[in-house]
């Protein structure tokens, strides 16, 4: 095993290495384990959200061909089937066995620690605002209203395209739902699913004729703050852009 670096992503890496010797080891520290859904109080506003759209006129391979990370958007605001299309793409439910509802992105161990936010800024018939998808309902629920195109923009390291998109995807990780089983090493599969929605993200927003821009340059603490996440249990980890792009359907 590498010895150590004195820094601490590489040290955090060969911490968490698998070996033959450590795979069935005790672990030091128990972790409790966090609810695999998020809960808002019942009186919070919620908008179901319409069908995903059928009819794409892109394969699977075009898309792949065709995406792009685009940053430059129309002012022209996105419909709700084309979010809802965005959301069940990289978070929906596709199918229930056995008592697990699996999602459209792969997450280890089927915990899917990463939950959705979205900040909309010109969706059509959704008022401006901090949304969490419930991912159980396909529905959006509002976490606090009102205009954040500056904030993001100045949570994003002044990456103006962060206020002139459509919407924003913002990703935290709620850890407690995949240390429990993986202890340390669920850090890295963190950021895999996140990676994994991520792709799925930029896929159907090809598919739609939609710009996608990941974002992984930010002021953790202040995404965390407006998405309202308690970062001893809920962190920051990637955000994505989406909007119309000139000649846009």
């Amino acid at each position: 095993m590498p010895q150590s670096t004195g820094a601490i992503g590489l040290d955090y890496l060969r911490e968490t290495r698998y070996s033959r010797e450590n795979l069935r080891a005790e672990p030091l520290v128990q972790y409790p384990r966090s609810p695999l859904y998020k809960t808002y109080p019942p009186e919070t506003q919620r908008l179901p959200l319409p069908s995903v759209p059928k009819s794409l006129q892109k394969n699977f391979w075009e898309c792949v061909k065709e995406r792009r990370s685009q940053r430059d958007y129309v002012e022209q605001p996105i419909s709700q089937e084309e979010l809802a299309g965005l959301l069940w793409a990289s978070q929906g439910i596709t199918a229930v066995q056995h008592n697990f509802a699996f999602r459209a992105a792969p997450s280890a161990g089927a915990l899917y620690p990463v939950e959705t936010y979205v900040a909309v800024h010109r969706v059509e018939e959704i008022p401006p605002g901090i949304w969490h998808f419930q991912v159980q309902q396909f529905a959006l629920e509002l976490v606090t209203p009102g205009d954040f195109r500056r904030s993001l923009v100045l949570a994003g390291l002044n990456q103006q395209f962060l206020g002139t998109a459509a919407v924003v995807f913002i990703w935290t990780g709620l850890l407690g739902r995949s240390l429990w089983k993986y202890r340390q090493r669920a850090v890295r599969y963190l950021f895999m699913d996140a990676g994994h929605i991520c792709g799925n993200l930029q896929l159907a927003a090809t598919a739609l004729g939609l710009g996608c821009c990941p974002v992984a340059a930010f002021f953790d603490a202040e995404v965390e703050a407006i998405v309202h996440a308690d970062p001893k249990e809920e962190v920051a980890v990637y955000l994505a852009a989406v909007g119309k792009l000139t000649g846009s359907r």
